[in-house]
């Protein structure tokens, strides 16, 4: 985490979004996993789990008032259980994951600035008073 203290809330937020970065490149692994099967059965029971993680992250996301990455992971659980070739499956699922796990990191770093820069108009109110 970065230096200095974060609020209760960014710290829950922050320490949630580093466990959906950990279950990116978890899924990153399904998704190769997927992409070398060589029999249907097993890229059918990959590409099962792959949508199943993915719609418990969405819940978590729900739960922690996440809506937009929800709305992100939602999207690319709509995909990994939809139809297609697993050629195409494999390029759209490597990308969602990519896109997620950047636009995490995007949201993990606008938390921790926007929790700064609350902490220092905080403090320069009450150095004012």
């Amino acid at each position: 985490m970065a230096g200095g203290k974060l609020s209760g809330k960014a710290t829950e937020t922050v320490e949630f979004l580093d466990y959906v970065l950990h279950q990116c490149d978890h899924l990153a692994g399904a998704v190769e996993e997927f992409a070398s099967a060589k029999k249907p059965a097993q890229a059918d029971w990959a590409r099962q789990g792959i949508a199943r993680e993915l719609g418990h992250l969405r819940q978590r996301a729900m739960v922690k008032n996440l809506g937009v990455l929800a709305d992100e992971i939602g999207r690319l659980g709509v995909l990994a259980s939809g139809g297609g070739s697993p050629q195409m499956k494999t390029r759209i699922l490597r990308d969602g994951v990519s896109s997620m796990k950047a636009a995490c990191e995007r949201m993990r770093k606008a938390t921790i600035d926007s929790d700064k820069a609350e902490q220092a108009t905080k403090a320069h109110t009450t150095e004012g008073e």
